[in-house]
């Protein structure tokens, strides 16, 4: 059986993250059509079955069949979580409803000019917040109606990005400008929905001290699950790995950072296997676990998408695509004794086994 089953439906994204693995940003384009999706996952389901699937992108709430997506893994039994920043395109505006709003700007000025006509200040400011409203920006928080939706389709598990409470830092990190406040108001909607809400939090050199602030947003918040995930250098990560990459002095800060929270927060706050310095767990990578990305490749995990050729071989992994030979993915059987990760990877600095930090 197939256990857990990520699925990257889209590469498109209002962000382009410094550590992002996908090379994700609003100027890419490759998607995943639902009749692809459907295929595939009708494919797992049918040999073996499917346990969890991860929904993700890119930012999956930009692909215009998602709720369709959603619909098809609940109807067949699957777990489904979905991967968000929390962002997305603000719809396009009606053109009656563009029309109303000049018409009644245009009321509004007149309204001023016979009562006030001295008053330039107000006519600025009322012409700028009319102009707002046609033209509000390119991107937008999830509203409360799609929050519901997902709930009423029966998604098990909603999970944010979010890196930091600070515009600059996240800025910075998500290269993006002025959006954070959308993902915060997305994640305060879904907590209020009664949604299943999960953020991920990467500790990386220019947020890691932003912890504590994002812990007391998710206690006010009432969100009661945080994920603490290891920076791994693929993608845009491996590019910017030197500015981003925790040593290990601020790693062991970082550790007395998350000891202390630990103690204030009513929630769970779990730590990803990357980050836990464990060479022991079970790693079921193309036996249980299978990663297939925006262009159909189809990988035996996440953490093998910078592999080259050279390491491919070595390690015995064969790639294949949904487009070209999906019939030929076969899940192996048997256990490893090492996670293949961690053999591939250094992840924090080396780190060794000998050399592990307990939090």
């Amino acid at each position: 059986m197939l256990k857990d089953l990520c699925f990257e439906i889209i590469q498109t994204c209002p962000n382009k993250c410094k550590f992002c693995s996908s090379n994700s940003s609003k100027d890419k384009t490759t998607i995943i059509t639902i009749e692809d999706f459907k295929k595939t996952v009708m494919y797992f389901i049918t040999h073996g079955g499917i346990g969890e699937i991860s929904i993700s992108g890119g930012e999956p709430f930009l692909h215009p069949d998602l709720f369709e997506m959603i619909k098809f893994c609940k109807d067949n039994g699957i777990r489904t979580v979905i991967f968000t920043s929390g962002i997305k395109r603000t719809p396009a505006i009606p053109e009656k409803t563009i029309e109303y709003i000049k018409n009644k700007c245009k009321k509004d000025l007149e309204e001023i000019e016979e009562h006030e006509p001295w008053n330039e200040r107000l006519k600025r400011n009322v012409k700028a917040y009319y102009k707002r409203m046609i033209n509000p920006g390119e991107f937008t928080s999830l509203t409360r109606q799609e929050l519901e939706k997902i709930k009423e389709l029966g998604v098990d598990k909603i999970v944010f990005d979010w890196q930091a409470l600070d515009e600059n830092i996240d800025n910075e990190l998500m290269g993006r400008k002025a959006l954070n406040t959308y993902l915060i108001d997305s994640l305060v909607r879904a907590s209020i929905v009664g949604l299943n809400v999960d953020v991920h939090f990467i500790p990386m050199k220019p947020n890691y001290r932003q912890f504590p602030d994002i812990i007391e947003c998710l206690e006010i918040s009432k969100v009661k699950n945080i994920s603490i995930l290891n920076f791994v250098p693929q993608g845009r990560g491996l590019e910017n790995k030197q500015d981003l990459m925790l040593n290990e002095t601020e790693l062991r800060e970082f550790s007395e950072i998350l000891k202390k929270e630990k103690e204030k927060y009513s929630g769970n706050i779990r730590i990803g296997i990357p980050l836990n310095g464990k060479m022991s767990h079970l790693c079921t990578a193309g036996t249980e676990k299978l990663d297939i990305k925006y262009d159909g490749t189809i990988l035996p995990c996440p953490a093998f998408k910078e592999m080259t050729v050279e390491k491919m071989e070595k390690y015995g992994i064969k790639l294949h695509s949904i487009y070209e030979d999906l019939e030929k993915v076969v899940l192996h059987e048997g256990k490893r004794k090492l996670p293949l990760c961690k053999q591939v990877y250094g992840f924090n600095g080396e780190l060794t086994e000998s050399e592990e930090i307990e939090f």
